[in-house]
């Protein structure tokens, strides 16, 4: 071998092992920028999947109302004809193939609104809607529009004129007013196939129900549930602690998107209730969730299986201000339903909640059961402390994150408590650390124990 070749090759060998020094040095790198990100106290790096819900609109939601449109000409101001007016067209509309229903600018209190197959209701920004609380409504319930509860449709929509447009000047508004009533529903779902609901600002008044609901029709078969529908772009304020925006006890293959609350909690996974738990057959799957927010609330997702074992849930971009948790994870349980299936009920453990955004402070509608958390001298502040207008909360500090009793390292216990399940949690990013706990997640174990009794004053005695 000559001298140049042997310079070659030397020059080749020290090449080579200085482009594996720096592949090396890079990798340590990435290796130490990962760890330091890991070492953040502000974030939680949970875990990740590929097995994911898929959030196109095109698998949820399809248009196949005939562009035949009309205006309906409503009295406004409260008057109690409009409800009927209202319910003719559509019927008449329907029966005639289907269309589209113009609802122009006014005030309208409206009650029992029965969609029908095929019927859009295009409603104008400038129109404000309330429940017809005429008559005697004391200790009634009352929903304003109701879809598919006594016969199976398909194909509606109720939206702003603009459908997709997530300005809030686009939106149409309701109010939910004061009332001895018993509870108020905007909407209940039920036995009902490709729907639509969009572009909705409401302002309650910390009424018993949440607003949208979708539940068993009255005919109670598991098997008719609300099908292939989209619920996006709405906004809700003044809402009960222990209800919110939706409420879903059905639902099968449905997007929900754009999703804010101000009080109560954003959007309820939770089933159990008009004959859900009664066999043990799912009646919640497929339900993607894109885009949830809670400010100065209880939270923005609950997840609660009641002696179902249910189906999957895909959720991402939750954004909690000022709420005592962001999420909240129940173990699955007997309920109060004597007759109900002897089994305690689960998620499915593809179930995935990610990029979680918190921001902890005061403002958190905390409720009794809550209060084990906070320190004795904080609790008697609480239970001294006058309710919200819900009756049920008292304002206070962000309790944590993800509230989990349902995961084993939560401390569920099939033998015990039961329904345990795992779900997987994402990447949780906490913009600041005014928490009452540390921790990223809330386990009954966090409970301070030891604090004396104390009892809540009568009304008018406690502190404002």
């Amino acid at each position: 071998m000559n001298i140049k070749s042997l310079k070659t090759i030397t020059f080749v060998f020290l090449l080579i092992n200085t482009i594996i020094a720096c592949s090396k040095k890079e990798d340590d790198t990435n290796e130490q920028q990962n760890s330091t990100e890991n070492r953040n106290p502000l974030i939680h790096i949970g875990e990740t999947t590929n097995d994911r819900l898929t959030a196109n609109e095109e698998r949820f939601y399809t248009n196949k109302i005939p562009n035949k449109e009309l205006t309906v000409t409503l009295n406004g101001n409260c008057n109690t004809l409009d409800s009927g007016i209202l319910n003719d067209e559509i019927e008449s509309l329907s029966k005639g193939g289907g269309g589209i229903i113009r609802i122009q600018k006014g005030s309208y209190c409206l009650r029992d609104i029965v969609l029908r197959s095929n019927i859009h209701l295009k409603i104008d920004p400038d129109v404000i809607i309330e429940p017809d609380l005429s008559g005697d409504v004391r200790n009634k319930n009352i929903t304003i529009f109701v879809i598919g509860e006594d016969f199976y449709i398909e194909n509606v929509a109720i939206t702003n004129i603009d459908e997709d447009n997530k300005d809030k000047s686009t939106w149409f508004t309701a109010n939910i007013p004061e009332g001895e009533y018993g509870g108020v529903k905007f909407i209940e779902f039920g036995n009902v196939k490709n729907f639509k609901l969009s572009g909705l600002f409401l302002t309650d008044n910390y009424s018993k129900f949440s607003n949208i609901v979708l539940n068993l029709p009255a005919s109670l078969k598991t098997s008719e549930v609300s099908t292939k529908g989209i619920i996006k772009n709405i906004f809700m304020t003044n809402m009960h602690v222990g209800y919110g925006v939706i409420q879903m006890q059905t639902g099968k293959t449905i997007l929900c998107k754009n999703i804010s609350g101000e009080g109560g909690i954003t959007m309820r996974v939770e089933t159990g209730a008009a004959g859900t738990n009664m066999v043990n057959e799912k009646t919640v799957d497929d339900i993607v969730v894109r885009n949830v927010s809670i400010k100065n609330g209880d939270a923005a997702m609950n997840f609660s299986p009641h002696r179902v074992d249910q189906g999957r849930v895909d959720v991402e971009k939750v954004v909690a201000i000022n709420a005592t948790h962001a999420i909240q994870v129940a173990a699955g349980f007997l309920d109060n339903n004597k007759d109900g299936v002897d089994n305690l009920g689960t998620f499915d453990s593809k179930s995935y909640i990610g990029d979680i955004t918190v921001t902890g402070g005061y403002g958190a509608q905390i409720k009794g059961k809550d209060y084990k958390y906070f320190s004795c001298e904080k609790r008697k502040e609480l239970i001294e402390k006058c309710t919200n207008p819900d009756d049920e909360s008292v304002t206070s500090s962000s309790i944590g994150v993800v509230r989990d009793n349902s995961s084993i390292g939560g401390g569920c216990d099939n033998g015990s408590e039961g329904g345990c399940y795992e779900i997987i949690i994402g990447t949780i990013t906490k913009t600041n650390k005014d928490f009452v706990l540390e921790e990223f997640y809330t386990h009954p174990s966090n409970e301070i124990k030891g604090c004396p009794k104390i009892d809540k004053p009568t009304e008018g005695n406690c502190n404002m």
